[in-house]
């Protein structure tokens, strides 16, 4: 479940990830009354349930009948920076996947993440586990950044340069002997020749604000819009 609006003086508008079909809109009628087909927050955000719907290609809207919950699937705990991480992920798969096209890789890579999420010991701990979600989803949607070349003269770069600037809508990087506008790239995202990006295990409080903020920009520029749950995250961080 990654979203859902209210829909007349009963009803529910709820956006989900499935496996064969990606993105469905459905209306679930009554679901705001109904306790006995969509109790026990079944169809609040970050739910990973079983639903049925109808699905009729006339309808711009699925149909969700019911839910059952699913007990393989742990559950979110309440923790307030967990909840804003996982409203993190979602608004993000949801930016980027398309409706009704099979999406079983990006459904597996949430679910996995939800899980991981809901194990965290401790903030840090849930804020790495968010960041490598980021950066695995944007790998699998296509728009990792080039993180091991300069874009202009194709220098290598060298992990923990420094000097170095992202440029977001070339989606690289530049040395610095290449003059231009850009942000600086924490220096221990960049990749060796051949890598991908990836979040360091020795990256330390600072640095890992740092990488937020950087992947924050590049899923922004994407999507042509800041993630709003982002914001309401950085704010519950104890830590810059």
């Amino acid at each position: 479940m990654l979203a859902s609006v209210n829909y007349g003086e009963a009803d529910l508008i709820v956006t989900f990830l499935t496996r064969e079909r990606g993105l469905v809109s459905a209306l679930a009628r009554y679901a705001r009354r109904s306790r006995r087909r969509f109790g026990g927050g079944l169809l609040s955000p970050g739910a990973m349930a079983w639903y049925d719907f109808t699905l009729k290609p006339e309808l711009t809207l699925a149909l969700v009948e019911k839910a059952e919950e699913n007990p393989r699937v742990r559950r979110l705990p309440p923790d307030p920076v967990i909840q804003a991480l996982a409203a993190c992920a979602l608004e993000l798969v949801q930016g980027f996947e398309a409706p009704r096209n099979p999406a079983p890789a990006s459904f597996s890579l949430l679910a996995r993440h939800l899980s991981r999420l809901s194990l965290a010991l401790d903030e840090e701990s849930a804020r790495r586990t968010a960041l490598n979600f980021s950066i695995q989803y944007l790998q699998l949607a296509g728009f990792a950044p080039a993180l091991a070349a300069c874009l202009a003269c194709g220098t290598q770069a060298k992990p923990e340069a420094s000097g170095w600037r992202w440029l977001p809508a070339a989606g690289g990087i530049s040395c610095p002997r290449c003059p231009g506008p850009g942000r600086p790239v924490p220096s221990k995202l960049l990749a060796r020749p051949g890598e991908t990006a990836g979040i360091p295990p020795e990256l330390g409080p600072g640095e890992l604000a740092e990488a937020e903020a950087f992947f924050e920009d590049l899923a922004a520029h994407q999507l042509g819009r800041p993630l709003k749950a982002l914001g309401i995250a950085r704010r519950l961080f104890s830590r810059p």
